[in-house]
């Protein structure tokens, strides 16, 4: 082989773990939802359902505010059902929950990390939760905006 074949060969070999982990971050948004939220003292639930992208497996949650007034829990669940005799698992690899004010600034945010579990069809259905902080009741403007993304793939 020739001296820069095989150089650049040994650099692709020494870069491969790194190359495999970066594409296994790069997963497709399967779904980018978006909920508004009155910000009372009420523990009311505001709930939403969205399809991930390409499939029909669904997210449903619900964001609640929680007494104290500080923070409020976002709950997810993640179901697959289909007819078909044969189906494509939904691999989640990544789930964004941010919550944003109403002048769209980002208030807090978690990434759960669900290591690549998963999303039978016709099988049981997954649950996540997070607690994040919510912004304050200022000027006149009641609420916030609760954004959930999905990354993954149907494999």
């Amino acid at each position: 082989m020739l001296p820069n074949v095989r150089r650049k060969l040994l650099l692709l070999l020494a870069l491969f773990p790194v190359l495999a982990a970066f594409a296994q971050e790069q997963a497709p948004l399967q779904a980018d939802t978006w909920v508004r939220v009155k910000n009372n003292k009420r523990p009311i639930a505001t709930s939403f359902t969205a399809h991930l992208g390409g499939g029909p497996a669904t997210l449903t949650g619900s964001v609640r505010n929680l007494p104290g007034g500080d923070t409020a829990l976002v709950a997810l669940q993640f179901a697959y059902t289909v007819n078909a005799d044969i189906a494509l698992d939904e691999i989640i690899s990544r789930i964004v929950v941010s919550v944003e004010d109403l002048a769209g600034n980002t208030f807090s945010t978690v990434t759960i990390d669900p290591n690549t579990i998963h999303l039978n069809p016709n099988r049981v259905p997954l649950y996540y939760s997070a607690t994040l902080y919510k912004p304050d009741h200022t000027r006149g403007r009641n609420g916030y905006t609760v954004r959930v993304q999905v990354f993954g793939n149907y494999e």
